[in-house]
């Protein structure tokens, strides 16, 4: 059964067909087809009527000249079974934004070596993320091999190119100690509103913990645990298409109970009495969530993006972003004498050079504290 739909692009509205044209007897496998760029619906029939006789009396060999825009549309669905949503969501802006305005147009067997080597070349100079995209891209060549469409796949032989490196100091920000006191002097100055302890609260625990954004504004109170001195970690806050869900945690490895200082744990038992105070005073009882809003309503990245920068715009700090508290978290623990093994565990990072990568150039004065030992414990 065939389905249509017209869809908008820069010369007007298109007709498009999906359609299901048999099984292919070399392979076994289902071969369903899309045809686009059709002005009306009766066009885009008649070309369906046209490649289902085709089709029945030549088999695949009218079935093998298929845009690169035609393979990504049925790679798409499958991929979006096998991730996460807000993953597939990134993804996908992705490919429409860089991949398929370069590859889109072209008949997926006729991509050379050359052409995809000036469209990576082009990439690297203008983002970073170039290798990702070319990865990506490639996979969409790869399922066009197990359609049968192409024997082999272009992008294996484009050399990467290499962008001019950036100094290790610009590719990760933290605050200085004196920026963080800086930082919590003006939060801790600001009167008892439920907003000012909701920042309060929210900030130290971020800033203590190494959590990330989205694991914070996903926890309930029942995964902190006051005796034990932990917070567990099981669970994060993800974009989807339809807004915003609680779900599982960024991999596999992210979920894990991480210990709490005293201070924070005091911090955070003075603002669940604050909370239940203020929301009770509003005619909300028993709230789950340790951040969320006055009547229970999650409360998104992007909230906690502008309150941060309102806070450290008042408090006389650059804003660096939201991921600058784990990463300045990472920075004070080298700072403080930790091993890159303790930060790793402590950030729950899949592997050691991970770590290594992100905060290496961070441990210049852990280095420097590193040699003083040495002498001291030498005198000589």
């Amino acid at each position: 059964m065939a389905t249509y739909k017209q869809y908008e692009t820069k010369q007007g509205k298109r007709w498009l067909f999906k359609t299901y044209l048999g099984i292919d007897p070399a392979t076994g496998k289902q071969i369903d087809t899309t045809r686009r760029g059709f002005k009306s619906k009766k066009e885009a029939q008649l070309a369906l009527s046209r490649l289902q006789v085709d089709f029945e009396q030549k088999g695949l060999a009218k079935d093998k000249n298929e845009t690169f825009q035609e393979v990504y549309d049925l790679w798409l669905e499958s991929y979006k079974t096998t991730v996460k949503e807000v993953t597939f969501i990134k993804t996908e802006i992705k490919l429409r934004k860089w991949i398929l305005p370069v590859y889109g147009h072209y008949r997926i067997k006729e991509v050379t070596v050359k052409q995809a080597q000036k469209i990576v070349n082009q990439w690297a100079k203008d983002t970073d993320q170039y290798r990702v995209l070319h990865s990506t891209a490639k996979r969409i060549f790869y399922y066009a091999i197990s359609l049968g469409i192409i024997v082999n796949n272009p992008l294996d032989h484009v050399m990467m190119p290499k962008r001019p490196s950036m100094k290790p100091a610009d590719s990760v920000k933290v605050y200085t100690k004196e920026q963080l006191t800086k930082l919590f002097n003006y939060v801790n100055s600001k009167g008892d509103s439920y907003r000012n302890e909701y920042d309060k609260a929210l900030l130290r625990f971020l800033f203590y913990s190494g959590c990330r954004i989205g694991e914070a504004l996903s926890l309930d109170w029942s995964d902190i645990d006051f005796e034990k001195k932990t917070v567990s970690i099981s669970k994060t806050l993800s974009q989807t298409k339809y807004g915003y869900k609680v779900s599982t945690p960024k991999t596999e490895g992210s979920a894990a109970e991480i210990a709490l200082d005293d201070t924070t744990l005091k911090t955070l038992k003075l603002w669940r009495l604050n909370q239940r105070r203020v929301m009770l005073s509003v005619g909300v009882t028993d709230p789950t969530m340790v951040f969320c809003g006055l009547y229970k309503e999650i409360i998104t990245h992007h909230a906690i993006y502008s309150r941060m920068k309102a806070i450290t715009e008042k408090s006389g700090i650059p804003f660096l972003g939201n991921h600058v508290t784990r990463h300045t978290h990472a920075s004070l623990l080298l700072d403080a004498g930790a091993s890159m093994k303790e930060v790793q565990d402590r950030l729950r990072h899949a592997s050691i050079s991970m770590t290594m990568d992100t905060y290496g150039h961070l441990s210049k004065e852990t280095k420097e504290k590193t040699i003083e030992k040495l002498v001291q414990h030498l005198g000589i």
